[in-house]
């Protein structure tokens, strides 16, 4: 068995990470997880939070907007672990980070509400094109 893990981190827009690790610590829906090389495989959801990694002996942060994690066993090459989120920032400094997810969490807030928004304006569009379209159809009956 390897020393290490290959730790990925992929965003929509960019690799935020891609290195050899020798432990993760990561925040899921059900509490704190820690992975080693040799770790059982598995596919889980990530809750917005900071995960710590260690190379050597010195340990770094990554916050993360959520996400999915994954742990696969790879037979000829070191295990791979594969987190995929929206929005990521990697550093040595904690406080900075934590700084940076709150950051994340207002921007993705406002994405949402902006595409909630959207959303509803194309909605009513829709239903008003529907009912024009009805209304103008012969005898009521319906176009399709």
């Amino acid at each position: 068995m390897t020393e290490t893990m290959q730790l990925e981190i992929l965003t929509p827009d960019e690799i935020i990470l891609d290195t050899d690790v020798k432990a993760i610590r990561v925040q899921l829906s059900d509490g704190w997880w820690g992975i080693l090389p040799g770790h059982a495989p598995f596919l889980a959801h990530i809750v917005a939070g900071i995960m710590l990694y260690r190379q050597q002996e010195n340990t770094r942060y990554v916050a993360l907007y959520q996400g999915t994690i994954e742990v696969q066993r790879r037979p000829t090459k070191p295990d791979r672990v594969l987190v995929l989120t929206a929005a990521a920032e990697e550093g040595e400094d904690l406080a900075v980070l934590e700084h940076a997810l709150e950051r994340q969490r207002v921007e993705m807030g406002q994405i949402a509400q902006e595409a909630h928004i959207e959303f509803t304006r194309a909605r009513m569009a829709l239903e008003r094109a529907l009912r024009e379209t009805v209304a103008l159809s012969p005898l009521g009956s319906t176009i399709i």
